[in-house]
């Protein structure tokens, strides 16, 4: 970067808004000359450095603009609200500022993922903000009695919910995705705001919307897609800063270890200041408490590290956390911030793929890995240790664990299929490290086969909430599961003692006075080691019993204390 590019104040460029004068400021240090573009008209704007700034007088709030220099055309990278092919100024004085709502502590999140669109599309959902996310707010809803939507999260007793992508994204030519085909970092997607006519909507509705989920007890984190852009020739970002933006073979190509079309050049020292800026701006705006990092292996460890420490100046719990997948052409490996790393990136924690795929192997009837799962308990540091490990046995682009379990294990019983989805869930949440949930995981939400559904539509992936009314068993049996981990401090206390061991083919999993007896056969065995045990836990849920003679009935466990 030369001394040039290396003069802006991250914090001084956008549009800034006065009843008599609207003030403009981009960077853009490799463009010769640039003009402001405002309500049909053309100003020269004037060079200060790196920059180029212009103050236009008259009142214009609400007017559509754009910068246009050196035959490119490009929208501004950090107003608030795009609208077709023109950013919008707006009055930040007209942004929801309420009361910042205090949110109960916590040992070690438990996170749920959630889409916006998925959670509220299915005619079972009864709440008015289908799609939307007000619709992640509606209290009282209930199908036969039992809770569903917001008060089936607060049921629960999860600490935080992810929202997947929910910044600007595109289609690709469908009319159904998750979102990561990011446009823009910098404002939200258009299809998940209620009152689209009015552009302040586009930042209060999710203002108020995680102001209700605090005021439940539930954090919330985004899913950000910050390794690569959707179309790198029409991105505004990478307009403006003329292909700084992307990482570039030594040959000339375009690096495409993103298996997108490019990879996002996060070292670049103004492209880490810009995602470091736009993650304190969803902070600012929304009170959000973490992130998730899609493909965040792709991205280097300097820019993630400055994220989480600039964060958590904010808010000292602020999560970061996401894919630590080995990825990319042009970053050497030892400046990613990919799993092989981890010890360089303190509180970031990453999802451990050997968690899922040996709890899943164990579970489907592989008694044999025994070591394996005691590793993946445990933490065991030689993958992921406690404070970095994140946990699960699915998410958003896996087969659901009841699809998982209905095609590779074809040949059993439904019940048995069932049980083997119960306990790999009963697992996750009594594992060291931080437990993730896939939404509807709870009540054996099915994609009905599919795998990676990104683009299948809401008849493939929109959440059936008449199956939490058909699971509700199950569902308490999560709920009682999460209470105990969250009130007893054995699980998440890394000054724990804990120890295995083998009982015929039951493994014992003991945490100080705690033991754990699972069972992974489809035979029940009565657990007798002479001591006569408080039983806490079991395959019905919570219990309360004392007994010398514990049954742990086939493909479960039971939770029981000195």
């Amino acid at each position: 970067m030369s001394e040039q590019q290396a003069d802006f104040n991250i914090r001084s460029l956008g549009s800034f808004y006065f009843p008599d004068k609207t003030l403009f400021r981009v960077y853009a240090p490799d463009y010769s000359e640039l003009d402001l573009v405002i309500k049909g008209r053309s100003y020269a704007m004037h060079r200060n450095g790196a920059c180029f700034e212009i103050a236009i007088s008259g009142d214009l709030e609400k007017a559509g603009y754009h910068f246009e220099g050196d035959g490119v055309s490009f929208r501004d990278p950090f107003s608030y609200l795009d609208i077709g092919k023109e950013s919008i100024v707006l009055n930040r004085k007209k942004f929801l500022n309420e009361t910042i709502v205090p949110v109960n502590g916590f040992r070690t999140p438990i996170i749920y993922e959630c889409s916006v669109r998925d959670f509220s599309a299915d005619r079972s959902f009864t709440g008015k903000h289908k799609k939307k996310f007000l619709g992640l707010s509606e209290e009282g809803l209930k199908i036969k009695g039992q809770p569903i939507g917001l008060d089936h999260l607060v049921y629960l007793g999860i600490t935080h919910l992810q929202l997947m992508p929910i910044l600007e994204f595109d289609y690709d030519k469908s009319t159904y995705n998750w979102g990561y085909n990011p446009i823009a970092y910098n404002y939200v997607q258009k299809d998940f705001v209620y009152d689209q006519k009015d552009p302040y909507a586009y930042i209060n509705e999710l203002r108020k919307t995680v102001n209700i989920l605090h005021k439940k007890g539930i954090r919330v984190t985004l899913d950000v897609v910050f390794n690569h852009v959707y179309d790198h020739k029409k991105n505004d970002l990478g307009k403006m800063l003329k292909g700084r933006l992307y990482r570039y073979k030594d040959n000339g190509e375009i690096a495409q270890g993103s298996l997108c079309g490019n990879e996002v050049k996060s070292e670049d020292p103004f492209v880490r200041a810009y995602f470091v800026e736009m993650v304190t701006r969803y902070l600012k705006l929304y009170d959000i408490d973490g992130i998730r990092m899609d493909l965040m292996g792709m991205l280097d460890i300097e820019t993630i590290n400055a994220i989480r420490n600039e964060l958590c100046f904010f808010k000292k719990d602020f999560l970061v956390y996401g894919e630590g997948w080995n990825m990319g052409d042009v970053l050497p490996e030892g400046e990613r911030a990919s799993i092989n790393n981890y010890r360089q990136l303190p509180g970031v924690r990453m999802f451990n793929d050997f968690f899922r795929d040996t709890i899943i192997n164990y579970i489907s009837g592989n008694n044999e890995i025994k070591e394996e799962v005691k590793r993946a308990l445990a933490a065991n540091e030689a993958y992921l240790d406690q404070e970095h490990t994140l946990n699960y046995v699915e998410c958003h682009d896996n087969y659901t664990m009841i699809d998982r379990m209905n095609l590779y294990k074809s040949d059993e019983p439904k019940w048995l299929a069932a049980k083997r989805c119960k306990l790999a869930l009963s697992l996750l949440l009594i594992a060291r490290g931080a437990p993730f949930i896939h939404m509807g995981e709870e009540f054996n939400r099915t994609k009905y086969g599919l795998r990676d559904s990104y683009n299948s539509g809401d008849h493939i992936n929109a959440i059936d909430w008449e199956l939490r009314v058909e699971n509700a068993q199950l569902c308490d049996y999560v709920r009682d599961l999460i209470r105990i981990r969250k009130e007893n401090s054995c699980f998440d206390d890394p000054e724990t003692t804990i120890d295995f061991y083998e009982y015929y083919e039951c493994l014992v999993f003991r945490l100080g006075t705690m033991k754990i007896i699972i069972n992974p056969t489809v035979h029940d065995y009565v657990y007798d080691d002479g001591q006569t045990y408080d039983v806490i836990f079991s395959e019905r849920g919570a219990c309360d019993y004392r007994n010398n003679l514990i049954t742990v009935s086939s493909v479960s466990l039971v939770i029981c204390k000195l």
